[in-house]
């Protein structure tokens, strides 16, 4: 397949709220690349060829925690493995394509793109891989864009880096709060909020949010398999 990507209004109107957030995520992460003396080409690079939020975020924590590099790359790996899965769940929708088009296009999946170009392939019958190129492509350019405005205009205006933390609390509160229902999520999202606060005083240079994670993951997994092999009983 020809590299191309369809960028419509269906697509616009499913990235929206990515825009919204990427925007001033990457407002955000800007700032505290500025804080790390990264220079304002330096964060729109990286915002490319790194597209991984959570993983810019810790990259530059840990550059002001003045954490090796080694340290930083292995970090960085095991927090981006979960794209590893999230690629494969494509590969059904996007097996048609060249190599070099799906490399592509798995470059561009992040948390949000895949959950919405996910249900966008399951659900809409019109949805094809050039416009979920293009749903994945273009979070990326806000992404990187707001990464070089926050950069450069922190330089300017040095705001305090305190507001990056609301920031971050907020939007992950909102994204936990649509899986309130789910009594198993639920309980995995106290339990990881828990045991990353008591992890933190005694794992350095931020990998106590990897631990907890990998955990609490292990544990909902666990919890949902109990679950399933209950209901099989019952039926």
């Amino acid at each position: 397949m020809v590299f191309t990507l369809h960028f419509n209004k269906k697509v616009i109107q499913r990235a929206m709220p990515i825009y919204i957030g990427y925007l001033f995520l990457g407002l955000a992460c800007g700032i505290l690349g500025q804080q790390a003396h990264i220079a304002p080409i330096e964060a729109f690079i990286m915002s490319i060829l790194a597209y991984s939020g959570s993983g810019q975020f810790i990259c530059i924590a840990m550059l002001l925690d003045n954490a090796s590099l080694f340290s930083i790359l292995v970090t960085n790996f095991m927090v981006s493995l979960r794209y590893m899965f999230f690629s494969t769940a494509m590969y059904p929708h996007i097996k048609n394509c060249s190599l070099p088009y799906s490399v592509i296009f798995a470059q561009n999946i992040t948390d949000e793109t895949f959950a919405v170009n996910l249900d966008s392939f399951n659900k809409d019958k019109d949805w094809d891989p050039q416009q979920g190129l293009a749903l994945g492509f273009s979070p990326c350019l806000v992404w990187a864009s707001a990464n070089f405005i926050g950069c450069t205009a922190a330089a300017w205006l040095n705001p305090p880096t305190e507001l990056v933390s609301y920031i971050l609390v907020a939007m992950f509160l909102g994204i936990w709060s649509s899986y309130l229902h789910d009594t198993v999520l639920l309980i995995a999202g106290l339990l990881g909020g828990i045991l990353s606060v008591l992890l933190s005083f005694v794992v350095p240079f931020k990998l106590h949010i990897v631990l907890a994670t990998l955990i609490v993951s292990v544990i909902a997994c666990w919890l949902e398999v109990k679950h399933s092999k209950k209901e099989e009983a019952k039926s």
